[in-house]
């Protein structure tokens, strides 16, 4: 098991591109799917150190993967344009970040959550 594996869920396609091939560069191993439907089947056959999951998904919310990647012991990043619109108890439960971030703002969530990939454990 990869010890810094990430699962990247965002559905605008150039964002999830960027991303992962951003967090591949920093040295972490990156799944990145679209639907929180994808989501679910990874979750249910690789464990991931942290899920990062926009909030808005084309089919469930963001917030429904990330309880479910909590639950099963990752770390949760939620990622949204507005952090303000998000629901009750969300910040309580998961990382929150904004979109209008840059990439280094991200990177540097993802070493908060999770570490650098080359750190031990």
């Amino acid at each position: 098991m990869p010890e810094k594996r990430i699962l990247l869920v965002e559905d605008e396609v150039t964002t999830r591109e960027i991303l992962t091939d951003v967090l591949r560069g920093e040295g972490y191993e990156v799944d990145s799917v679209a639907t929180a439907g994808a989501a679910t089947t990874c979750l249910e056959s690789i464990f991931y150190s942290l899920v990062i999951a926009d909030w808005v998904l084309p089919d469930a919310d963001g917030t429904d993967i990330a309880d479910a990647a909590a639950q099963l012991g990752s770390k949760t990043l939620i990622v949204t344009g507005y952090l303000s619109d998000l629901p009750a108890g969300v910040a309580e439960r998961h990382a929150l970040m904004s979109k209008r971030l840059g990439y280094p703002e991200i990177v540097a969530a993802v070493r908060r959550a999770i570490g650098s990939p080359d750190a031990i454990p």
